[in-house]
């Protein structure tokens, strides 16, 4: 009763906490407006190489360039990217959610050549259902999940695609806990997602793992600080009917302070960061993130 009692606090002190592993009681909305923005100078190589560079003395000087090293764009090059992403979960029964997720993203690459290349409209639609297993001594949910290839692909240099051309399918493992009487808890989510084959061009992007694991702690009854690292790992492309490459190979680790305001009862306010700490094939830097979230009884 204890542990159950210190479960109902900490979700009933702000509507973040429905997403993890925990599931929404029967008749229950959940729905979340984030906002993302991204700019930046820099990315995660994939080649390796060299590269000429200048001291201060104007004289010419060889790098290395390794492969995930984090690197200025070639000439100048800037990335700009802006998302929206709409997403509700619904509580068909008290252990068994369903979601979707909807994207609408504009992004720019810009350099000193003049080519700049632009991505805008809708992303690929995700469908979401959570099944949670186990309540105690922690929660344990299993999440799937299917991305619909709605949105337009566009394969070029410096841009990541608005939609990739082809379904993806999650499998995620989902571990959750209040550390009642303490005001925290944490939550674990280790992910595999089967990408299929893109009939357009004949590429397979490879299959990918994730892990993103998250702990947040009340300071206030009406804040909440959440700390968050996500990992993505990706196998190598494989194109040009059977031929792996290896440099196409995605990866980016985050590291995501944020920030909850617990509005009113049913409404949280977020403000974060995502800092990006290795990857390769991502832009680097930093991306601001702003939410609104929401949750409503509907029977």
């Amino acid at each position: 009763m204890r542990y159950a009692l210190g479960v109902f606090l900490l979700l009933a002190s702000t509507t973040q906490l429905w997403a993890g592993a925990w599931t929404l009681p029967r008749g229950k909305v959940w729905a979340k407006l984030s906002y993302l923005q991204h700019n930046t100078g820099e990315w995660y190589t994939s080649r390796q190489g060299f590269r000429v560079v200048f001291d201060k003395q104007q004289l010419p000087k060889t790098l290395e360039i390794k492969p995930g090293q984090r690197v200025r764009y070639d000439f100048a090059g800037q990335y700009a990217s802006k998302a929206v992403f709409a997403e509700a979960f619904y509580g068909l029964t008290d252990r068994l959610d369903i979601g979707v997720q909807i994207p609408m993203l504009n992004q720019n690459f810009s350099s000193e050549t003049g080519l700049d290349r632009t991505d805008e409209g809708l992303g690929d639609i995700r469908l979401f259902s959570k099944f949670r297993l186990v309540q105690k001594p922690f929660i344990f949910s299993l999440k799937s999940g299917v991305k619909m290839p709605t949105g337009k692909f566009k394969n070029e240099d410096g841009l990541i695609p608005v939609g990739a051309g082809q379904w993806d399918f999650d499998f995620i493992a989902q571990i959750g806990r209040s550390f009642w009487p303490l005001p925290l808890y944490g939550n674990l989510d280790v992910g595999y997602r089967i990408r299929t084959i893109n009939d357009e061009i004949g590429r397979d992007p490879g299959d990918e793992w994730s892990l993103n694991a998250e702990l947040g702690y009340n300071i206030t009854q009406k804040w909440l600080l959440t700390g968050k690292y996500e990992v993505l790992r990706s196998d190598p492309a494989t194109e040009f009917g059977g031929i792996s490459i290896r440099s196409q190979i995605n990866r980016i680790t985050y590291l995501a302070p944020s920030l909850l305001y617990q509005w009113n009862k049913h409404t949280a306010l977020e403000a974060g960061l995502r800092l990006s700490l290795n990857g390769r094939n991502y832009p680097a830097g930093r991306q601001l993130v702003f939410g609104v979230s929401t949750d409503f009884q509907t029977r």
